[in-house]
């Protein structure tokens, strides 16, 4: 550390810091905080230039090394601005504030994957159950999986993505309004739509390799932007993205898609090595990424979009996912 550089123990999430940019790697940057001589991941999706000083936003430690946003990203959300109760909770309002991002797609409830076995932990009628203790439950026991809500009442879809609990990821789609809706947007619909009498749930596992590699769709940042066959070989790229991932042990999501199905299949990379596939259209997991190359090569217009979820999101600085009660009713 240099002699005059700060305590970065002093640093708190939302702290407004000045990076310099060092060099590229996925997603972003490495930086270093200035005043602190601290390495950083500031992710981008501007081309930024080597040496270049911008305002940044402290997230989070990860053993030596920030995690930072773009001070012009960061919300202002009364959870930010009033605190949260831990500083690990306040990491994670500052980072889902940043990276807002939704779905332009058709029945994209179907993105999220049905469970792997066929089970089901409960297949229920709000009517005939209590929500609200059902919810608490399902944080308690930290299930990792999915809750997918119909409503009859209100002509309603939606799906949430659970972490150990809580929740990293949900869609919501309603047919008077066809587009879907922010992760933040999506999960309060979701919880006013499952005090509806008529609102019919089910609740299921999934691997944990695949929730949160299927995370970063709702949390991480794009790779690059999207690869497609006029500009290269959408294949390629996907091989060639692999070994930066592998190097650094990397969990993120990739998405194919063609001109008639805006996508249609996802590929899990846990840890740095591909877990599997999904294939949206087909309902159908399969492990390693044969389905993401079959497309490619099958496919005139695909399209090779990918995600990257932060390695700091899944330290033990941060409480990763929003509360399963954050949004419902009293």
């Amino acid at each position: 550390m240099a002699e005059d550089s700060k305590d970065i123990s002093s640093l708190k999430a939302g702290q407004s810091v000045v990076c310099r940019v060092e060099a590229p790697e996925p997603g972003g940057y490495t930086a270093t905080i200035l005043n602190y001589d601290l390495e950083a991941f500031l992710p981008s999706r501007e081309e930024l230039q080597i040496g270049q000083i911008v305002p940044a936003t402290f997230v989070c430690m990860s053993g030596n090394r920030a995690l930072m946003t773009f001070a012009y990203m960061i919300g202002t959300t009364e959870r930010v601005q009033f605190g949260l109760p831990s500083e690990q909770e306040t990491a994670f309002a500052v980072w889902a504030d940043s990276y807002p991002r939704n779905f332009r797609l058709r029945r994209a409830v179907d993105i999220i994957m049905p469970s792997l076995t066929g089970k089901l932990n409960h297949a229920v009628k709000s009517a005939d159950f209590d929500v609200k203790r059902l919810l608490a439950d399902l944080a308690a026991s930290e299930l990792t999986g999915c809750i997918k809500a119909e409503s009859s009442e209100v002509l309603s879809r939606s799906a949430a993505l659970l972490y150990k609990g809580r929740v990293v990821g949900c869609i919501y789609g309603r047919k008077p309004q066809p587009q879907t809706q922010v992760l933040e947007a999506s999960l309060k619909a979701m919880m006013d739509d499952l005090m509806l009498q008529s609102t019919e749930m089910q609740v299921y596992e999934l691997p944990d390799e695949v929730v949160i590699a299927m995370s970063a769709l709702f949390l991480g940042v794009p790779i690059g932007a999207g690869q497609t066959a006029d500009a290269g070989d959408p294949k390629a790229y996907i091989k060639d993205l692999m070994p930066s991932l592998a190097e650094k042990n990397d969990t993120a999501c990739v998405m194919v898609s063609t001109t008639d199905k805006p996508s249609r299949i996802l590929g899990f990379v846990h840890q740095g090595k591909p877990f599997g596939s999904y294939s949206i259209v087909d309902q159908n997991f399969t492990p390693g990424f044969e389905q993401l190359h079959q497309l490619c090569d099958e496919s005139d217009d695909a399209v090779v979009n990918a995600y990257l979820l932060p390695k700091e999101m899944q330290s033990e600085k941060v409480v990763y996912g929003y509360a399963l009660t954050t949004f419902s009713k009293n």
